[in-house]
């Protein structure tokens, strides 16, 4: 029998545990493309204790972000697939595929004192 301490050792799977950085260098079936089709770009997922938001934009290319916005926490779940990304439904900033914001609308038409 194992420990208390070798068993969260050997379980735990979150960010910044042994068996999460582990396991964060494989790959995992997270999803089926054919989930991802028609009406339906965007799920969510749960991998290895993190929420996440697979989505594939109309290029075809998939990701696989953060689920919160990072202007105002709107859940990417219900973003909009841009040719090139997801677009935020709330103020439109827009995320590629690395979870990396390509497009903050407001921010490029504000004109200088």
């Amino acid at each position: 029998m194992i420990s208390t301490e070798e068993n969260a050792l050997l379980t735990r799977v979150g960010p910044d545990t042994p068996m999460g950085e582990l396991l964060r260098r494989y790959w995992h079936p997270i999803g089926g493309a054919a989930e991802l089709t028609g009406k339906t770009y965007t799920k969510m997922v749960r991998l290895l204790g993190e929420d996440l938001v697979l989505y594939k934009d109309r290029s075809g290319t998939y990701g696989l972000i953060e689920p919160l916005c990072a202007h105002r926490r709107i859940n990417l779940l219900y973003g909009v697939p841009l040719q090139h990304g997801l677009r935020c439904p709330y103020h439109g900033w827009a995320y590629d595929e690395t979870g990396a914001c390509i497009e903050q609308p407001v921010a490029k038409n504000r004109s200088s004192p």
